[in-house]
């Protein structure tokens, strides 16, 4: 291939171009429908006198267990002379996190929800059934800092002259971990003109406009819970039918091998019979004529056609799923 060479580039004509991807649009933000702005309006106007007190007077009872659980840690650490430093007392800001907190169970309690503590130690908000996990926590951050004298003499990386650290902030995130509706906040953080305390009517109104979604939610799984056990039901039938047939067409069978040892049988002994003469002869404790009775007789009872179709049908659906053992066991 001949390649033409370009041209001499003009003077103050940049020689070099760089060409990348634009970025890709964000997904336009979910929109709330009008029965759910409706909703969060009327949710509003029931959390709007909902305010956290200064001082925590009358904790809920979650919040009370915190603090008594604490308090009995210390205790028995000064109790038992326990070494080391005594468990810590709460932080300014983990009373601040336990008023908040205390405000939002209450007044979600008055309007459906029930709060408690899981087996795992994740506190919740119970809805019908349908949990809502929910965090209080300080927000942390990774920080670089530059290294100490004795850092550096401990042989850190020459080319990375500082440490990443994770350091606490002193803002409260509360963070719903359930999602309630794309369209609806999940997480609120401190601001500086809005702490949490003042956006907890929000917090509370877009919690208690859930309610009738997180209804819904477990009315749904209800149901789907009830086709699922309804169509498992089905299908066990099914499986025990199909097994009691296989069964009675098992016990059909053994009595039509049964009728047919029994016609040979009698065969057989007529045959004998036809060589029996008078039939005076001693055999064992009985006469021949006697044996050859004795053995129609029972033939007779071995027979199933001696009884008739309705005594042989009726032992038939005597049999059920569970009359030949190893039948179920296989299946």
């Amino acid at each position: 291939m001949k390649q033409t060479p370009l041209p001499a580039a003009r003077p103050g004509k940049p020689t070099q171009a760089t060409i990348t991807p634009s970025l890709p649009a964000p997904p336009p933000a979910a929109r709330l429908s009008p029965e759910l702005e409706q909703a969060i309006a009327a949710a509003r106007r029931l959390a709007a006198g909902l305010t956290v007190p200064d001082r925590l007077q009358r904790p809920h009872p979650i919040v009370a267990g915190w603090i008594k659980q604490r308090m009995a840690r210390r205790e028995d650490a000064k109790r038992w002379h326990v070494s080391g430093p005594l468990p810590a007392d709460f932080t300014a800001i983990e009373r601040r996190r336990h008023r908040i907190l205390s405000a939002l169970f209450s007044a979600l309690e008055r309007h459906g929800y029930v709060a408690k503590v899981d087996d795992r130690g994740r506190t919740l908000l119970d809805m019908d059934g349908e949990p809502v996990p929910v965090t209080l926590k300080e927000k942390f951050r990774q920080v670089r800092r530059p290294l100490t004298e004795e850092e550096k003499r401990q042989g850190f990386n020459p080319k990375r002259p500082w440490k990443s650290e994770t350091q606490a902030t002193g803002l409260l995130q509360l963070a719903v971990e359930t999602v309630l509706d794309p369209a609806l906040p999940h997480s609120w953080i401190d601001a500086p003109e809005q702490p949490l305390e003042r956006q907890l009517p929000d917090i509370a109104a877009v919690l208690i406009a859930a309610a009738p979604i997180l209804r819904e939610r477990r009315r749904q799984y209800q149901e789907a819970e009830k086709r699922r056990r309804d169509e498992e039901f089905r299908r066990y039938e099914e499986r025990q039918n199909a097994l009691r047939d296989k069964n009675r067409l098992r016990g059909l069978l053994e009595l039509a091998g049964r009728a047919k040892e029994a016609e040979t049988a009698r065969e057989f002994l007529d045959a004998l019979a036809a060589q029996a003469g008078d039939g005076t002869a001693n055999i064992g404790d009985r006469t021949l004529g006697d044996w050859i009775a004795w053995a129609r007789d029972r033939l007779a009872k071995y027979d199933p056609l001696q009884a008739g179709a309705a005594a042989v049908f009726e032992t038939v659906a005597a049999i059920d799923q569970w009359t030949y053992r190893e039948n179920w066991r296989a299946d």
